[in-house]
């Protein structure tokens, strides 16, 4: 009763054919990151293969350093080659993830960090504007956060199975379990399966029917940039993207790490707590249509980013991992909750030749700041720092917050008036 009341609110029955095969790429997708996330670099901090928090952190910068530098050729490509092959393409990062497993040396992952972070970039440059063409205005919204929650659910599955498999595994195999010195065995089988589930997702990508009246530009248009009709708005976009991806940067990618050297929190305790994340997101990802109907999709956003900062500051001020893991909670939730309304709302402000490469500056300007500040925040945890990357973490998310507000509180408003 409940399912069918959430999914009548949702309108997830009137979904086109092409939008529902899309959701089960992102069921595929989001149990796979669920893995990697958890447990890759813990696999990479083991004592057996003795990568530090700062070397971690460099890793991490250069694959979004490369999605970053590459995020905006890509978008030209995907405006060229159509979003169904720009997902095939991004799918083939996989391979790549799983090539990162088959030596631990540390130019071999550095390059296929640098690989990954490059083929996925072009999957999530061409995932929303493959929903605006695949839905209508009456239920975008709604598409773009059921896609957001299934993703970040079943992350939660993938966060548990990353958690518990690798020691499990390594138990049946008779090796070394633990946190500091369990095998990489276990971890490498767990992460190889991970990698394996993301690429069968090429198959319903394959059955999504391309619509033969949509226009695809030629290459001189695009390289000339006469695809982009609203460079004011993909500019004011851009400085809150940037924003957030600074701050983001000091604590998001190293939050794993965080809690096992701040709290020696073990993989089934951080895979439990990432797990609790994304259930979490998920379930309030699905309130965001509701809070963009009743309060405006730019104020509804604005709102949720604010008051996730105080819980920013409780992660790292607080005594314990009980405490700490529900202002990650809290925090995650308030944060990300609202990320598909910002995306729906952006995408609907700029023309249809124009979102996919409007998306590629957009993961430039999230991406060089994030990777930058990974770099750094990793030098900060490796020397016991757990308080200056929150504090960043927290001006960046009010900066943000500010400016998105006071560029597209009147553009929202001005868009009603015209429908």
């Amino acid at each position: 009763m409940v399912l069918d009341k959430l999914s009548d609110a949702l309108r997830i029955g009137s979904f086109s054919r092409n939008a529902r095969l899309y959701l089960m790429v992102v069921a595929l997708q989001g149990l796979s990151f669920g893995v990697w996330e958890t447990i890759f670099y813990l696999l990479l901090n083991l004592d057996e293969v003795g990568f530090t928090a700062d070397f971690i952190g460099n890793l991490f910068s250069v694959g979004t350093i490369a999605a970053g530098l590459i995020a905006f050729p890509a978008g030209l490509l995907c405006e060229r080659i159509g979003m169904k092959r720009a997902i095939l393409i991004g799918l083939a990062s996989n391979i790549a993830s799983l090539l990162q497993l088959v030596t631990l040396e540390p130019s071999f992952l550095l390059l296929a960090s640098l690989v990954s972070g490059t083929m996925t970039t072009v999957y999530w440059l061409a995932s929303a504007p493959f929903m605006m063409e695949n839905s209508n205005p009456e239920e975008r919204t709604d598409l773009f956060s059921v896609a957001f929650a299934i993703n970040t659910i079943t992350s939660v599955v993938g966060s548990l199975l990353g958690g518990f498999i690798p020691d499990l595994l390594n138990s049946l195999l008779g090796a070394p379990i633990g946190a500091e010195a369990g095998s990489p065995t276990g971890y490498r089988i767990t992460l190889a399966i991970a990698s394996t589930i993301a690429l069968a997702a090429a198959v319903p990508i394959l059955l999504v029917k391309e619509d033969k009246n949509l226009q695809r530009q030629r290459m001189n248009s695009l390289l000339n940039l006469r695809n982009i009709k609203n460079p004011c708005i993909i500019a004011k976009s851009a400085i809150p993207a940037g924003l957030i991806g600074l701050g983001a940067g000091f604590i998001v990618p190293l939050f794993s790490l965080f809690f096992k050297l701040k709290f020696a929190g073990t993989p089934e305790q951080i895979g439990v707590i990432f797990a609790l994340g994304n259930f979490t997101l998920g379930l309030s990802t699905l309130a965001a249509p509701s809070l963009a109907r009743k309060m405006g999709k730019v104020r509804g956003v604005v709102f949720c980013q604010l008051l996730s900062m105080p819980f920013v500051m409780l992660i790292a001020l607080a005594s314990n991992l009980v405490l700490a893991s529900g202002a990650y909670l809290a925090r995650g939730a308030l944060m990300m909750m609202v990320q598909p309304t910002k995306s729906a709302f952006i995408m609907e402000i700029v023309g249809e030749g124009e979102r996919a490469t409007t998306n590629g500056i957009l993961f430039v300007a999230d991406n060089i700041p994030r990777a930058v500040a990974a770099s750094v925040s990793g030098k900060m945890i490796n020397s016991n720092d757990f308080y200056t990357p929150f504090l960043l973490t927290t001006i960046m998310y009010f900066m943000a917050s500010s400016t998105f507000f006071l560029f597209f509180r009147k553009v929202e408003v001005e868009k009603r008036g015209k429908t």
